[in-house]
Parts: C-alpha cells; sequence; structure tokens
C-alpha cells in the first residue's frame, strides 16, 4: 500500500513549497525593473534615468510578491483565535474588592 501524508503534513509541504519561491520571485522582480530600465535608457539615451526608477519599481514589486506569497502560506487566523504556535492570552482576574472609584482603573474605554 501506498504512502500518503497526513492532512497536517501536505499542508505543511504545500506552505514549504509556496515559500521556497519567494526569493525567485523577489530577485526576478528587481532583474526585470533594472533590465526594462536598461532598454528604456538605451532607446531614449537618458542613461541612468529609467534604470534607476524601474529599479525601484522591482523593488516595490518585490517585496508586494513577497508579502502576496506570505500571506496566501499564512492566511490570517479568526478572530478571537490566536495563530498555531502562539501562547493563548491570559485572562484578567476578577475584580473582587475595592471602591467604585477602583472601576475606572480598569476600564477598557478610558
Amino acid at each position: 500500500m501506498g504512502n500518503r501524508l497526513s492532512k497536517n503534513a501536505g499542508e505543511a509541504l504545500r506552505t514549504a513549497g509556496a515559500l521556497s519561491t519567494v526569493g525567485l520571485a523577489f530577485v526576478l522582480a528587481l532583474v526585470m525593473g533594472f533590465w526594462f530600465g536598461q532598454v528604456l535608457d538605451r532607446w531614449m539615451d537618458t542613461k541612468p534615468l529609467f534604470t534607476i526608477v524601474f529599479f525601484f519599481f522591482g523593488l516595490a514589486a518585490g517585496i508586494l510578491n513577497v508579502y502576496r506569497i506570505v500571506s496566501r502560506a499564512y492566511p490570517p487566523s479568526p478572530a478571537g483565535t490566536p495563530p498555531p504556535g502562539q501562547a493563548q492570552p491570559v485572562p484578567r482576574p476578577p475584580r473582587t474588592t475595592g471602591s467604585p472609584d477602583d472601576a475606572e482603573m480598569y476600564d477598557d474605554d478610558h
């Protein structure tokens, strides 16, 4: 019989595969921006102008690519639940003594 991966192992492998493309996506965006700037500079005879501008466009595109890949690999958890591996929040102890004036100290609205 074939060895099948558990659901968690399959998800971990899929996430690792997606995250392994981060470096390539970043570098490729930088190189493409730089190359396109070089082509425009040769065509318009404006030596460093478009190379610099499109290098920064490539940098911005690379950062956006990394953000998209990572956000797909680690989707946000539902409200109120911490991400896997993170500790549960410690609940606040109830107030048992004190005067009504002390209540302002515990107000979350202020």
